[in-house]
């Protein structure tokens, strides 16, 4: 973005580069957000669903250390979630 430059040959200026940004910013959160609630909304209408997302998961936190993160493994083993 800091090297793109239009038709005449010219960068964009730090206020162009600024609105991108927050552009960007605000349209992640946006996508984010309406993921997250189709997703909670879903386990709420499917109760056997979000039972099953429910047990895979402690499963894996009970096989994890205190401090330990997931890995690749560990999100392959997600059938549910």
């Amino acid at each position: 973005m800091l090297l793109v430059t239009d038709e005449d040959g010219q960068l964009m200026s730090e206020m162009e580069i600024l609105n991108n940004i927050i552009g960007m910013l605000v349209a992640s959160f946006d996508t984010t957000s309406s993921a997250v609630t189709s997703a909670l909304k879903y386990l709420a209408e499917l109760p056997h669903v979000y039972d099953e997302v429910y047990k895979e998961q402690i499963a894996i936190a009970k096989s994890k250390g205190a401090e330990e993160l997931l890995t690749w493994e560990d999100i392959e083993k997600m059938k549910y979630s």
